[in-house]
């Protein structure tokens, strides 16, 4: 057998929910459509006593589940789990990974996919090279939380740096896989009709909004450790902030990207604690309904401290001191339990320098807004003439692009393109060590910020676009949130 094509997953978490749930269904579909090529053997590792037999049986059974039925094809699936084989390992023994040496070498193309809590990352890579099993074709793939600050974001970097080098550490943000995201990067490059105005010339504001309907879903006692800022501002919204204020890169696959994106994050200005109140309001969200059904409130949530102030959200108004973003706020928010699952970006172009038509004519801004979820989309705000006999009355309409009307069957969800990138070694859509270790560094001055100041924690409805005070952050800036329903 040729050791240049084997290529060996190893999944460390591999009866998890991430595994089951995203990793495995993704892979399906990439050995279905024939990207994997004949000599990929995938291996789930964990603590639970499954045999080889009763794991793909397990495997199968939750394809089941989480593929569309439309992709569920039973003698795909049947070759599917034969290429998977499963391992019990306790992480914490090194004896236990003599398993995995004798079925591959370090010459082999070794894929560590560490789908399991970061306290195991730094054991996991120990174990892996004292079995001599990390070579020039190896990877190892680490998920978000990169650490809970920046000491132990660079402890962690470091851990893993003693047995990977930089380019073999594929840090994963599932956002930057999702097409929509990409898309923005050939919106703005590849179009220059939006690269010209891509600035301070143009822009009003930028809005950035993840929003999430769902509550704790049994995480209560980890996310009341973290909270909003920490879970998803850190690393979702600042990395798709960067894409939005990034420089043009001098190569779409090249080092460039990633050295852009740490260019904005050098450039965000820090928030001082007698700035707060002006640029920032965290919630916490209390009994409300969503879709007609009671939800509780966070304080009676499982897990949860009955006296937390734990802000389940934030808003905040932040400036990029360079050239091109002087004077242009981005405002960023994201919460739990909030009036619809959305995550978008919204581009607000300025007003129009001299309105020629009636005044009674209102005129509305051009807008750019590109939805990443539920569903992925690019929409254009314009105003164009409303059809009538006489006089000129404007009406705003949207150019819409969803990406499921013209892409049905190439559309790859976040989780099969990142996948396939770290197959084919492209880690330009992952976070650099220093990417990471500087949106720590601003994140870390923001909390101290917080810490010093005498902001309030305000309570919002589950159920409802967050606090009021989030609504007039952004009315200093003569504008609203993008609330409204398609």
């Amino acid at each position: 057998m040729d050791t240049e094509n084997v290529m060996n997953i190893f999944i460390f978490g591999g009866t998890g929910d991430l595994a089951q749930r995203k990793l495995l269904p993704a892979l399906y579909r990439h050995f279905k459509a024939e990207r994997l090529g004949l000599q990929v053997k995938i291996y789930g590792i964990g603590s639970s006593s499954f045999d080889v037999s009763s794991y793909q049986q397990e495997i199968k059974k939750k394809l089941s589940t989480n593929l569309e039925s439309i992709e569920y094809d039973e003698k795909a699936i049947q070759k599917f789990i034969k290429i998977i084989s499963y391992i019990k390992i306790d992480f914490n023994i090194n004896t236990d990974f003599d398993s995995l040496k004798k079925i591959t070498s370090n010459k082999d193309r070794n894929i560590f996919y560490l789908a399991v809590s970061p306290i195991y990352y730094k054991v996991i890579a120990e174990n892996l090279n004292k079995q001599t099993l990390i070579g020039l074709h190896s990877s190892i793939i680490v998920e978000k939380p990169i650490g809970n600050n920046l000491q132990s974001s660079i402890d962690i970097n470091e851990s893993l740096a003693l047995y990977f080098k930089e380019n073999q550490i594929f840090r994963i943000d599932h956002y930057l896989g999702k097409e929509a995201v990409q898309n923005l990067l050939a919106l703005r490059f590849g179009n220059i009709i939006f690269e010209k105005i891509w600035s301070n010339v143009a822009v009003d504001h930028v809005q950035i909004t993840v929003a999430e309907t769902l509550g704790l879903e049994k995480r209560g006692p980890y996310y009341d450790q973290t909270g909003a800022i920490k879970d998803m501002l850190q690393n979702h919204l600042l990395q798709i902030l960067c894409l939005v204020a990034m420089e043009p890169p001098t190569n779409i696959n090249s080092e460039s990207i990633r050295d852009e994106k740490l260019k904005v994050l050098r450039s965000l200005r820090p928030l001082k604690a007698n700035e707060t109140n002006d640029h920032l309001v965290i919630g916490q969200y209390k009994d409300g309904a969503i879709n007609a059904k009671p939800i509780t409130s966070y304080l009676d949530e499982n897990g949860v401290n009955e006296e937390s102030k734990t802000e389940t959200f934030v808003a905040l108004k932040l400036w990029i001191d360079n050239w091109r973003w002087s004077g242009v706020p981005f405002f960023l928010r994201t919460g739990k339990r909030m009036a619809e699952k959305r995550s978008e970006i919204v581009i607000q172009f300025k007003s129009v320098p001299h309105n020629i038509f009636d005044l009674n004519n209102k005129q509305k801004d051009n807008q750019l807004i590109i939805r990443l979820q539920p569903e992925e989309s690019i929409k254009l705000k314009i105003m164009i003439k409303k059809p009538s006999a006489s006089g000129f009355h404007l009406q705003e309409l949207p150019l819409d692009l969803l990406f499921d009307d013209y892409y049905e069957d190439d559309h790859l969800d976040a989780y099969e393109r990142l996948l396939m990138d770290i197959i084919e070694n492209k880690p330009s859509l992952f976070m650099r060590r220093d990417e990471v270790e500087e949106a720590w560094r601003f994140t870390d001055q923001l909390i101290n910020s917080i810490a010093d100041s005498e902001i309030s924690l305000s309570k919002y409805n589950a159920g409802s676009w967050g606090p009021s005070s989030s609504d007039l952050l952004i009315a200093n800036q003569n504008a609203q949130w993008n609330n409204e329903e398609d």
